[in-house]
């Protein structure tokens, strides 16, 4: 009866050696197969435009409006911002003894509002230094039918032609060039707008971080309305090509991908930088058009199949 069990026991535990021998040199083969045949990724050639974000303060000459006496105001152009000419109707204060007008003193932009920096807010009190920018209140605007008294500030007058400048911060490392050496920087209003020059009139090197006053090319009614500007920089349009970020690896910390020549895969170096949707742009490393093994971290210099 034993030498039966024994028998059993023997009979199991090679029938159980042959299945998992089975299953590994299986596995192995799977592993060999698709090892020589990885997933593959096509380099894409693109132009990506890298931006970063500018938050500056605008500068302009301006004149506060001033009511001529005590009574009810009206602005029969609108509480603007509003474009006007020489000599137009600003503003009209109904008064006891009748109507007094308010009329532009020259062609500019009226606003019957304040943010409570009127005469405060120059170049002299903003350029100097290092300290932050300082913050703009917002526009208060009077309303059709107040009561105003005689002296009163009822609005401000930003004559027209005049440059609009404009004091910002950029980050050193953000850039690829030093606007000190050049007369003008690249910017955008929104990520999908073509970029404008504004012209470089000065810059203040505080180490990493840069501090300029521009000029920029435009002065539109909409820059009335703040104080504070958000534009984005154009550093430049990276051109390259894309591939899956899974395709990039570090080997001796070099960031090298798989490419794939012929039956062969060689490692490669690249250079470049992460980008939206999970992908890489190489600058350097790979032309339009090249293979490499999508997932760098499985990939391995050798022989593949990929047909």
């Amino acid at each position: 009866m034993k030498g039966k069990t024994a028998t059993n026991v023997l009979y199991y535990f090679l029938t159980a050696c042959i299945v998992v021998g089975a299953v590994l040199v299986y596995k192995a083969w799977w592993d060999r197969y698709f090892r020589l045949r990885p997933e593959l990724a096509v380099a894409e050639p693109v132009v990506i435009p890298i931006d970063v974000p500018l938050e500056g303060v605008l500068i302009w000459e301006e004149i506060t409006v001033t009511s001529p006496v005590e009574g009810n105001i009206s602005f029969p152009l609108g509480r603007g911002p509003v474009y006007c000419a020489r000599g137009d109707l600003i503003a009209e204060v109904t008064a006891t003894e009748g109507r007094r007008p308010v009329k532009a003193p020259s062609p500019g932009y009226f606003v019957a509002a304040l943010d409570g920096s009127e005469g405060e807010w120059s170049y002299g009190s903003i350029w100097p230094g290092s300290s932050r920018l300082p913050e703009p209140g917002p526009l208060r605007f009077l309303e059709d039918g107040q009561k105003v008294s005689s002296g009163e500030f009822i609005g401000k007058f930003i004559p027209q032609p005049q440059s609009l400048r404009c004091v910002a911060y950029l980050e050193r490392s953000a850039l690829d060039w030093n606007p000190s050496k050049r007369g003008h920087i690249e910017l955008k209003r929104s990520a999908s707008d073509l970029p404008f020059r504004a012209e470089v009139r000065a810059v203040n090197d505080l180490g990493p971080t840069l501090k300029v006053y521009l000029t920029l090319p435009f002065f539109s009614a909409k820059e009335i309305v703040s104080r504070k500007v958000s534009y984005l920089l154009h550093v430049k349009d990276a051109r390259g090509v894309l591939i899956p970020e899974s395709a990039v690896t570090l080997r001796e910390r070099k960031k090298v991908v798989f490419l794939v020549t012929g039956d062969r895969s060689v490692a490669v170096e690249v250079t470049g930088v992460p980008v939206s949707g999970r992908r890489f742009l190489v600058e350097k490393g790979l032309a339009p058009g090249d293979l490499v093994i999508a997932s760098g971290s499985d990939a391995f210099e050798g022989e593949v199949m990929i047909w």
